[in-house]
């Protein structure tokens, strides 16, 4: 099924959950602050986001972040870190290609993992958020339809039934655009 969803409405979304759970003004969240920085998010801010993120939206976030997926990918993590602890070109390069659109100024090697949690925004959950949409069933489970639609509640159902859509969780889509990102860049994966 196609995505019902606009960017735009879902980062509008992000930028409210953000509002709420920072005690801020959604003026304040644009698409470039960053959360922890700018915004002043804490580790139990991004949690209470993401809960409510799931409950707004019915979606599952990911539990694990890029680094930890590619680690997983390529059966370790030799190939993630430089000599001082810095991220490599490779997952420098995975994570612009990431679902989650970093630009190259955003992220690059060298770059401590600390430093990369750092750089999110709002723009990127609201991108990554929305790519989790792209991976709702080709078909309603219920009647077969092939259309979906916001439901009143906010969260995507099917059109032609009203029975509600279940997307791949975050650490699915994650892993497969890791996967992709590796294959577009020619880079070998382990087998198993």
């Amino acid at each position: 099924m196609q995505n019902p969803f606009e960017t735009e409405q879902i980062h509008d979304i992000v930028r409210e959950g953000l509002a709420q759970v920072l005690g801020s003004g959604i003026d304040e969240i644009t698409a470039d602050a960053t959360l922890v920085a700018d915004l002043g998010a804490e580790s139990l801010d991004l949690v209470e986001f993401r809960f409510e993120m799931e409950t707004k939206l019915g979606v599952a976030l990911p539990k694990s972040n890029v680094l930890d997926q590619l680690a997983s990918v390529l059966g370790g993590s030799e190939q993630l870190y430089d000599e001082r602890g810095g991220i490599s070109e490779l997952a420098a390069e995975v994570l612009r290609r990431s679902a989650f659109g970093y630009s190259e100024e955003q992220v690059h090697a060298g770059m401590r993992p600390y430093e990369v949690a750092g750089a999110a925004t709002s723009a990127h959950w609201a991108a990554f958020t929305h790519r989790i949409f792209d991976h709702l069933p080709e078909v309603c489970t219920e009647c077969a339809a092939d259309k979906a639609q916001i439901a009143p509640s906010g969260k995507a159902q099917c059109a032609g039934c009203g029975v509600a859509l279940e997307p791949a969780t975050g650490d699915e889509v994650m892993a497969d655009g890791v996967r992709a990102a590796l294959e577009a860049l020619g880079h070998a994966q382990p087998v198993g």
